[in-house]
């Protein structure tokens, strides 16, 4: 149930049946993470290593969803950047190589911060994301894509559209006019 709801949660962000973020599918990343976590239970799983490794990647994909969800909503073309940092993160190899993806570019999560208070829904997925990256269990990972997968179906997506629309019909200012002020 939970591949199936990280994958509807990633579908649902990037409002594509196909959103381009694992070559092999959100579905495909959890069940590989599951299937590692439940070796590492019974002792006979893979490495230390190869479990951080694969809740990261199932954590980013998380990560992922509730950035591109904000940026659908947002205004702001540079929280894009951190949308860039998080899908190049998720090509890594390893976790340290994760780590200094991060690192090197950490800055562009600041971008995510500016106007968050004009839109509430906007404020709870950034609140969400953060909750993301603290997540150190499976259990608080599911949780946060049964609570992400509820609060993208509270949105109203066409009204952002609609804003644009309306936007998009304001005429400029009149610079003679801005002049004289």
């Amino acid at each position: 149930m939970s591949a199936k709801s990280f994958q509807l949660l990633l579908e649902t962000a990037y409002d594509n049946p196909t959103p381009p973020v694992f070559e092999e599918g959100g579905a495909a990343v959890y069940e590989t993470f599951e299937k590692t976590y439940k070796a590492s239970k019974t002792g006979r799983g893979k490495s230390t290593d190869e479990l951080n490794f694969r809740f990261e990647r199932l954590r980013l994909g998380v990560a992922i969803a509730f950035v591109k969800a904000f940026t659908r909503l947002a205004d702001n073309e540079k929280s894009l950047e951190a949308l860039q940092l998080l899908q190049e993160a998720i090509r890594a190899k390893n976790t340290k190589e994760i780590d200094k993806i991060i690192q090197k570019k950490i800055a562009a999560f600041d971008h995510l911060y500016h106007e968050i208070f004009v839109n509430e829904q906007r404020e709870q997925l950034l609140g969400m994301f953060e909750r993301t990256l603290d997540a150190g269990s499976k259990e608080e990972l599911d949780e946060l894509i049964f609570e992400g997968l509820e609060l993208m179906q509270e949105i109203d997506w066409e009204a952002r559209r609609e804003e644009q629309d309306d936007d998009d019909d304001i005429e400029p200012l009149d610079e003679d006019f801005l002049k004289s002020l």
